[in-house]
């Protein structure tokens, strides 16, 4: 069935490419038996013309079959001298016919592919034979650009939204290091008998193992810093302060390729400060009360990745 279905196939493309091909020439030309007992090149050919079905080969195909000492053959197709392909039974059926039936299956099949490969456009043939890096065992890698909105949860006095963007570098679609910027929304906390408006700004670095399937899954651990912001409200001689915070961030994230480039992320983070802004009411020299960020949280978050390389 295999050599049948290649014959029709290679039928089809050869009238399609009947004005640009070689000539054609009878099959008994283009086959030499170099040794043989059970091998003779009549009952051969018979096989070969039934499997290819057709009694015309290109010009430029040639093929060499010789039967080996202890029930073995081999062949060698060449075109215009060059060997295409070749192969070497140990052993073979010990009926003659059926020798001559498998090795026929053989040469047919390494024909046909031949001729396949023949009418393929040598530019057409570039890409693969330029050998990528991920055949030659290279490291690849790939750049995305990133960007999400988040929901925080007990990082901020209140809950609060978020927005960030970033670009990723992949390797080997397996590593990924990524950084971003974020800002938060404002929110709330109250200083008895005022209030202090809180938002957090900053970058963020990532270092992720990534595993490609149906969906795309994520494991991060990573490192967040930047500056609170905080400004008071409803007190006298209200003023406002940025102090520094730095956080660790987990991260299991999942995504959804849409396209080709583009991904559809929904994520999941555990925050960790190590550093907290805390902002203080102070009345004459004495500090009245404070506001403390949370020491841990979570964040929620939905984005687009798009990749670029």
């Amino acid at each position: 069935m295999r050599a049948w279905l290649a014959s029709g196939i290679v039928g089809v493309l050869l009238a399609c490419a009947a004005p640009a091909r070689a000539q054609d020439r009878p099959l008994a030309d283009a086959i030499t038996v170099a040794r043989g007992e059970c091998l003779t090149e009549g009952p051969l050919l018979e096989h070969l013309r039934a499997w290819l079905e057709r009694d015309r080969v290109d010009a430029r195909l040639s093929v060499v079959i010789e039967e080996g000492d202890g029930g073995g053959a081999s062949f060698v197709v060449l075109s215009e001298g060059v060997g295409r392909a070749a192969r070497r039974f140990e052993t073979l059926p010990r009926d003659c016919a059926d020798r001559r039936a498998a090795v026929a299956l053989a040469v047919a099949l390494a024909i046909d592919a031949a001729v396949l490969d023949d009418l393929v456009p040598p530019r057409a043939r570039a890409p693969a034979e330029a050998s990528p890096t991920e055949a030659d065992g290279g490291l690849t890698v790939g750049v995305e650009v990133v960007a999400e909105a988040l929901v925080l949860i007990e990082v901020l006095p209140e809950v609060a939204a978020a927005w960030q963007i970033g670009a990723r570098v992949v390797f080997d679609h397996t590593f990924v290091i990524g950084f971003s910027g974020w800002l938060s929304s404002v929110s709330g906390a109250d200083l008895q008998p005022g209030r202090v408006d809180t938002q957090l700004s900053g970058g963020r670095v990532d270092a992720c193992l990534r595993r490609d399937d149906v969906v795309i899954v994520r494991g991060c651990l990573g490192v967040a810093a930047g500056a609170g912001r905080g400004r008071g409200l409803d007190v006298p001689e209200a003023a406002e302060a940025h102090v520094p915070y730095v956080a660790l961030v987990g991260r299991l994230g999942v995504g959804f390729p849409i396209t080709d480039f583009l991904t559809l992320e929904v994520s999941a983070d555990a925050w960790l400060a190590l550093l907290r802004p805390r902002f203080d009411l102070i009345a004459g020299e004495r500090v009245v009360t404070s506001a403390t960020l949370p020491l841990g949280g979570g964040m929620g978050a939905l984005g687009l990745s798009v990749e670029l390389l």
